[in-house]
């Protein structure tokens, strides 16, 4: 018998915030959980990026 960790499975009751560098959403995970409010880019790929201009779309 498993135990119950109080997560029923619905992804959209957890918290999200936007990344700083691209905008997109992040939702909590629990390997974030002890520094969520430190939590700042979504991907290695973001955190490496923090330093370039944010690429902006042309509408066309």
């Amino acid at each position: 018998m498993t135990k119950p960790s109080g997560f029923k499975g619905n992804k959209q009751d957890l918290p999200q915030k936007p990344c700083l560098v691209c905008g997109r959403p992040m939702s909590w995970r629990k390997s974030w959980a002890k520094n969520w409010d430190q939590v700042l880019y979504c991907s290695d790929r973001c955190r490496a990026a923090k330093n370039k201009a944010p690429v902006t779309k042309v509408p066309a």
